[in-house]
This record gives C-alpha cells, structure tokens and sequence, in this order.
C-alpha cells in the first residue's frame, strides 16, 4: 500500500472542523487501517509517500489506529525534474522489498535476460486438502540463497546460437526446419527438448560466460513463480486467461503475455513446461520416500544420477490441464523424455551467485 501524503493530509477536516482522520468512518482512515492491519499479520507492506514537500505526521497527529504508520520508512516523490528519479527509486525500494532486482546486471547477445532472486524464506507446496496431491504437501517454509532466474524461458533463438556453435543434432520433433528456426518463432520458446539437451545448453552457457549457469532445482523455480506471494497461480487466486496462453492452438512468444508475477517474469505457466535439476524418483505417478517433501538441498538435485530415475518438470503447457497452471503442481518425466505435441518440454535457467 502506498499512502500518499501532501501537506495537509492529516489537518483534512470535515464541514463542522473536525479532522477527518478521527473520524472512524472515514474512507481514507479505514483504507490505511487495513493496509496497517495486514502489515503487522505480514501479508502487506506500507509505505508513506510524501508529496508536495510534506512531512510525516506525528503520533499526535494521527488517531491511535494509524499511530503505525509515522514509524514507517517514508520516501519523498518531489515535483520535475526530480519526478521520474524519485518515482524510480520509489520502484527499486518496493522491488527490493519484495525480494528481487534486475538492474545492473549486463549480458551479452546470446543470453537469457535474468531477474535477480533475493536471499530468503518462502513457502513451498501446497496445504493439505481436498484435491491437492498428496506429493505438493506439506507445505514448507524453504530458505534459499540468493540467484538469478531466466525472465523467459530459452528461446529458440537462443537456442540456436548454442546449437550454431556446438554443432547440436536439432531433433525432429523441436519443429525447426533442419537446424534452423522457423521464420517467426525465433521469439518463441524452444521445446521438444530433453532434460539432457536442457543441461548440455546450460554447460555450454555456463563456459561460453565464465557465469555459474545451471538448471533450476525445483524450490527455486517454485521461489520465482510465486513472486513473493503464496497464490494459487502466479499472478493471484482466480483464474485468469488474460494471463498466460494455455488453451491456445499454438505456442506464442515468451513476451506476448504481461508479466505472471510481481517479480516480473513471463510464461511460467501457460506456454511450455520447464525441466528443473530436481530428482522424482523411478516411478511416474508418486515421487519416491527420499525426494519427497520437505524439500532440502541434498541428493536429490544431482545432475550425475542415473538416467532412470525421473526429473521434475515444473510449470504447464499449451494444452496442459488447467490443474497445472497452479504453483506448486509438479510431475516426474525421464530425461529422455522431449513431450507429446501439444505438451512439449521447454527450460529457463539460473545463474547461481
């Protein structure tokens, strides 16, 4: 919540001059109430904005319910030519607070664009419950490091560049024309990719950059999509189609969709499912005992395991079922194992710092 605050915001009084602010049933005073009352229960953030060369009120100012809000971290927002450098800093400090950043970070042609992923907690899985398999739950508080994550899935241009360079085989079922792109899909992300060729981009990335490239275990995918938030989808808890491109007749471009969550990353869900460094076990329907939740950072990321044993894919595509659209859904595939038309798999990658 943004509390935007001009000089005479808590002097405001009402046609018999009374302040306005000690009004219980005033708009404003109820709106910041709420914004102060999901802050301390840690589901919101409140942050004053000075306008107008204003000042925070003080405690006196204000009635006993909005006596928290003088203790929070106020920016100022000053008129031009100083607007746009405020209102920037204004959006860094938010970002930031919600756990991620992606200024000041350079890459070369050939890479990803990456979102920087903040060191800290999150919850991972799903609450027990009608209709929620049994393998997303418990849900879990995991703290992770800090890491980069792809903004987009790898595209088939970027796809390329390493398949140029390394002389990679390009399969039959990735669509292209031999080994080249199709004309107009170089947006697109790549797919019909097996978990090996997924690695094998991201070793070669990794040489190419001197940059610590790799898969993403599945806590750090599951971190990224939720965008600081505990949402059934990524963007919110209702479905939303405007959103993604699930139920589409064709892929569509990495960018042809707003951002899914806060921290700015498109097609998590809805485009193609993506392979995480994160081990299933060897049977399809249910992980196995050791690779179950709560999640840790063991054994069961190792990318030297035996190719029987089933990597997890995270995310959903085209003409996935919409249960797959959710955070937390999860399913175990061999690495062998490129998709079925329609459900082809893709992959975004990390740099771990």
């Amino acid at each position: 919540m943004l509390v935007i605050i001009g000089p005479l915001w808590a002097g405001i009084t009402d046609g018999q001059g009374n302040k306005r602010l000690f009004d219980p049933g005033d708009f404003t005073r109820i709106e910041v109430e709420t914004g102060l009352n999901q802050l301390g229960e840690g589901k919101a953030m409140v942050i004053p904005v000075l306008v107008s060369n204003a000042s925070m009120p003080s405690p006196g100012d204000l009635p006993e319910s909005l006596e928290l809000l003088h203790y929070q971290n106020a920016i100022s927002v000053r008129d031009d030519p100083d607007f746009d450098h405020d209102m920037d800093r204004l959006i860094r400090d938010i970002r930031r607070s919600k756990g991620y950043a992606q200024e000041g970070f350079r890459v070369d042609y050939f890479e990803p664009e990456t979102i920087r992923i903040l060191e800290g907690p999150f919850w991972m899985g799903s609450p027990e419950g009608s209709g929620v398999p049994a393998y997303e739950s418990p849900q879990h508080e995991v703290h992770l490091p800090v890491y980069r994550i792809g903004k987009y899935p790898v595209t088939n241009a970027q796809y390329e560049e390493f398949v140029r360079e390394t002389q990679w085989l390009v399969t039959p079922v990735m669509g292209w024309e031999g080994q080249r792109v199709p004309a107009g899909q170089e947006k697109h992300p790549v797919t019909g990719v097996t978990w090996y060729e997924a690695l094998a981009y991201s070793q070669w990335l990794a040489r190419k950059t001197g940059r610590k490239y790799s898969l993403p275990n599945e806590a750090q995918w599951e971190k990224a999509c939720r965008g600081g938030n505990t949402f059934l989808y990524p963007w919110g808890d209702e479905l939303d189609p405007k959103r993604s491109n699930h139920g589409c007749e064709a892929l569509s471009a990495v960018d042809a969709y707003p951002a899914q969550n806060e921290f700015g990353l498109h097609d998590l869900v809805g485009n193609v499912r993506q392979w995480t460094c994160s081990l299933w076990g060897e049977r399809r329907l249910a992980p196995e005992p050791s690779y179950a939740y709560p999640w840790k950072n063991d054994r069961r990321n190792d990318t030297h395991a035996n190719s029987q044993i089933r990597r997890i894919l995270r995310g959903s595509a085209v003409k996935d079922a919409i249960l797959f659209l959710r955070c937390s859904a999860r399913s175990g595939h061999v690495p062998e194992d490129a998709g079925l038309p329609g459900i082809r798999h893709g992959f975004r990658i990390v740099i771990n710092e």
